[in-house]
């Protein structure tokens, strides 16, 4: 059992955790009061399918209140002077594995065909919620099965950690990004007036316009202009995975000194990363449309490029802690994390512009456009296939031990410590 006593993280995590759960509760009861007024209201805009979208997002928020219970809980124990268990998942199985991507997978599209039915509807909320719960638990298990993350304490506290201080760190870093773009394209139109009139009119003829077609013409200049593209790429694949790796990494750095191996580093980091990409996952796909369906798949893979990247920067951060201190072990994992992450981005927006091509009536096959999105999906299909195989085989390293002669006498290392370490060891008895 693991017994560190009271200190100022058990402290902070409990009430963080607290005022997480309280303030997640009473946002999701307030949406549910607001959409009933709304019903009630006769003179409300409100229709069945805006109130179905209310009640998933509030269920979305309740799991995220439900996600911080278990913090509250453990650091109530602690700072009662009860030891807490360690945590002990066990490797998933090929069969279990299997299972549970068919149950996501079955949520999600079950929950495509009912939200067409006036009553059927109603019954998407859960499947809503299993079909975003799903993966992120498949692949937490993939990532930490076998190996030893510590006390049930400091799982479900990285867990909150990542939620409250990760996912709040970057959704802050990320707006005040994008509000400095606005202030600099606003300060440039500015000194351009002709640009403020032209956007003007964009925006009116986008606003009125009366159907699909006519938007898409509208925007075609932008879709095909290449500075777009580049200043997408540019945020989303550059900016985005620097701010949000750091954001999914604070969680690991709060219990830097007591990861005991790299193999606690690379679970902890997994941990941070779930609960980054479930919040995520959550808020981004709660509006049930006609491709709500995909939209429920693809945040499973969102949700696996989080738990990869987070796991290797809390296993390089792990390293630097119960390795030889050598920095370039952080900075590497870093900077593997960080393209992995630049690289999904970039494929979403290859196939976002792309599609947006091959969509506006040209009269003849955009060539641009197909490319972009050939070499979009190709790129998504390795990632969705690499990750998981690269969880599993890390996971599995990590698990075996690694003999090592050292004064005669044959030692099995619990975890595998970083590379420079073990030829550091090696090399001392030669």
């Amino acid at each position: 059992m693991e017994n560190r006593g009271r200190d100022w993280r058990t402290v902070l995590v409990g009430i963080s955790g607290l005022v997480g759960a309280l303030s997640a509760f009473i946002f999701a009861a307030l949406i549910i009061v607001f959409t009933i007024i709304g019903l009630i209201d006769p003179g409300s805009a409100k229709n069945s399918q805006t109130t179905l979208q209310d009640v998933v997002i509030a269920s979305g928020i309740t799991l995220i209140g439900v996600v911080f219970i278990p913090s509250v809980y453990y650091s109530v124990q602690r700072l009662l002077g009860k030891e807490i268990p360690q945590a002990a998942p066990k490797v998933l199985k090929i069969w279990q594995g299997f299972l549970l991507l068919l149950l996501w997978a079955g949520a999600a599209v079950l929950a495509q065909l009912l939200v067409g039915n006036d009553v059927l509807k109603w019954f998407t909320p859960p499947l809503y919620l299993l079909a975003i719960g799903i993966p992120v638990y498949f692949l937490v298990r993939l990532a930490s099965g076998g190996l030893n993350p510590g006390s049930r304490q400091r799982v479900w506290g990285v867990v909150a950690t990542s939620i409250a201080l990760g996912s709040t760190f970057a959704i802050l870093i990320e707006l005040m990004l994008v509000i400095v773009g606005l202030l600099v394209v606003a300060a440039y139109i500015g000194l351009h007036p002709e640009l403020l009139a032209a956007a003007r009119q964009i925006t009116d003829q986008i606003t009125n316009a009366s159907n699909i077609d006519t938007v898409l013409n509208e925007v075609e200049p932008w879709v095909n202009n290449p500075v777009a593209i580049l200043l997408a790429l540019l945020f989303f694949s550059g900016f985005a995975p620097i701010i949000e790796e750091t954001a999914k990494s604070l969680a690991v750095w709060t219990v830097f000194d007591r990861l005991d191996s790299p193999a606690q580093g690379f679970v902890i980091g997994a941990l941070s990363g779930a609960g980054f990409g479930l919040v995520e996952s959550l808020l981004a796909s709660a509006t049930p449309d006609s491709s709500w369906a995909s939209t429920l798949l693809v945040r499973g893979g969102s949700t696996m490029m989080h738990i990869i990247t987070a796991s290797l920067t809390g296993w390089g951060i792990a390293s630097f802690h119960s390795g030889s201190r050598r920095i370039v072990n952080v900075i590497r994992m870093y900077a593997v994390a960080m393209l992995l992450h630049g690289l999904w981005n970039a494929s979403v927006i290859l196939i976002a512009f792309g599609s947006l091509r091959t969509s506006i009536d040209t009269g003849s096959l955009d060539p641009i456009g197909t490319v972009l999105v050939f070499s979009g999906v190709s790129i998504l299909i390795i990632l969705c296939i690499a990750i998981p195989l690269a969880l599993g085989i890390i996971n599995k390293r990590l698990r075996t031990a690694i003999p090592i002669v050292n004064t005669g006498i044959l030692e099995t290392l619990p975890n595998l410590p970083p590379p420079d370490l073990i030829d550091e060891k090696r090399n001392g008895v030669q």
